[in-house]
């Protein structure tokens, strides 16, 4: 069933333009400063030194709160406000709360990276406040979804479910995120901060990226993508056996490991990388269903976002299959842990698959500017390039950080490499931003392709 016309690429509230732009514009800001770009600036320390412990966890946590508030967070609220309404053929739940959410948003990012970088005294319970501000705007960003939901005129689909349970990872992730925060702030010595750190970040982790960006990208994906790019429709019916085994892969890892680590039974992390595997096995099985390789029914210049959307899944299949295959590595080296094999796992799905999906489906949907034609479609070679080179150097020397020391270099120029190229995606994307909405018809027309509608049953 077609989407209501009043519901197709909606206005932002009170008349006032799209919301996304400004909200794509803050995530590009945070990320190229205190992400990405402080994230590089970390690494580099570390090549110096040749020792991941060269860098504080506080700041290691820091730059990754404003990677996940920031840059994830801020693209999930900006598409969210201006899509999810037309998905449901409803209007935004109060429109105006939803345009204050991004000052506020903003606010408490970069309150946190400031205090949680440093947190002694005061700053401290500053970094406490900031997580509790961001918990709260995730309530209310997630409450104006519900209540939108509610005044729905049209038919649900698999990708709802999708979405339904990102949204609520996005709740349970910022609660455990908030009191991860504070147990680690205020940890009284140094065996109590370590012992928070061993248990509940890996299982926050999975919540942030396995739980909210999985699901949000497939649910999205499932929705968008073949209105944005040509590309064959998705078996939904495929989709729908999947969505309970992922979300409850998920469930029973972040519940396993601090059960495993608390009562240091064997067989409890047995149950965890069994858990593991079952969630790697069906996400790369929905990220195929979305069958982003086939044949796209238009014609695409030659870097095209869909050559990012592509990226991204060689990415995620890498980052599952290493998720896999760390114990084996920690036992053939006669480690009890590898950290270097644990953060190259994250990075291929951090920055190899969520980013590049963002990158793709933002360029996608951003117009293109008056009068350029189908060239206007073309990303510049250089970003493409770029991020995948530093990307490829992180994962691979990172782990060969385990077996010489002399891998720290490359993996260090590695995030140099990353910044560079969004920062020159940044060149090409953000006049395009602050473009959209003049004319505001454009902006519209290119956000009603992402609605398209897709057949029950499929």
């Amino acid at each position: 069933m077609p989407m209501p016309p009043a519901a197709r690429g909606q206005p932002g509230p009170a008349g006032r333009g799209l919301l996304y732009p400004r909200f794509f514009l803050a995530g590009i800001a945070l990320t190229l400063s205190a992400g990405a770009g402080w994230g590089a600036w970390l690494l580099l320390r570390i090549a110096r030194e040749r020792d991941f412990a060269e860098v504080s966890i506080f700041e290691i946590n820091a730059h990754g709160q404003a990677q996940i508030y920031g840059w994830m967070g801020l693209f999930i609220a900006g598409f969210a406000l201006q899509m999810f309404p037309a998905f449901w053929g409803a209007r935004l739940v109060a429109p105006r709360l939803a345009r204050a959410l991004l000052p506020a948003m903003v606010v408490a990012v970069v309150l946190r990276a400031f205090t949680e970088a440093r947190p002694d005294g005061r700053f401290a319970d500053l970094a406490i406040a900031a997580g509790a501000l961001q918990f709260a705007l995730v309530l209310l960003l997630v409450g104006l979804f519900a209540a939108t939901a509610r005044r729905r005129s049209a038919p649900g689909r698999v990708a709802d479910r999708f979405l339904a349970a990102g949204l609520a990872w996005f709740v349970l992730a910022s609660a455990l995120d908030l009191r991860h925060l504070a147990r680690t702030v205020r940890a009284p010595d140094r065996e109590a901060l370590l012992a928070e750190i061993a248990t509940w970040q890996l299982p926050l982790r999975d919540l942030q990226i396995h739980g909210l960006a999985l699901s949000m990208i497939l649910g999205v994906s499932l929705r968008v993508l073949p209105g944005l790019f040509g590309t064959p429709l998705a078996d939904e019916r495929r989709a729908r056996r999947l969505f309970w085994p992922i979300q409850l892969a998920v469930f029973a890892a972040a519940m396993l490991f601090p059960l495993a680590m608390a009562t240091r039974r064997p067989l409890l992390l047995v149950g965890f990388w069994i858990a593991t595997v079952v969630f790697a096995v069906a996400a790369a099985l929905a990220a195929a269903n979305l069958q982003v390789f086939a044949r796209p029914r238009v014609e695409l210049p030659r870097v095209s976002p869909l050559a990012f959307v592509r990226a991204a899944h060689v990415w995620l299949v890498v980052s599952l299959a290493m998720l896999v295959a760390g114990p084996f590595w920690s036992w053939l080296l006669d480690l009890p842990f590898s950290h270097a094999w644990h953060g190259a796992t994250r990075h291929a799905i951090t920055v190899g698959f969520v980013s590049f999906m963002m990158i793709g489906v933002a360029s996608r949907i951003t117009p293109r500017p008056p009068g350029s034609g189908a060239a206007g479609a073309a990303l510049p070679l250089a970003p493409f390039a770029l991020l995948n080179l530093g990307c490829a150097l992180r994962v691979s020397q990172q782990v060969l950080t385990d077996l010489m020391p002399t891998a720290f270099v490359p993996a260090g120029v590695s995030g140099v490499i990353e910044v560079t190229g969004l920062a020159w995606w940044a060149t090409w994307i953000v006049p395009r931003l602050v473009r959209a909405n003049r004319p505001i018809a454009s902006a519209r027309a290119a956000l009603a392709e992402a609605t398209e509608p897709i057949p029950d049953g499929r």
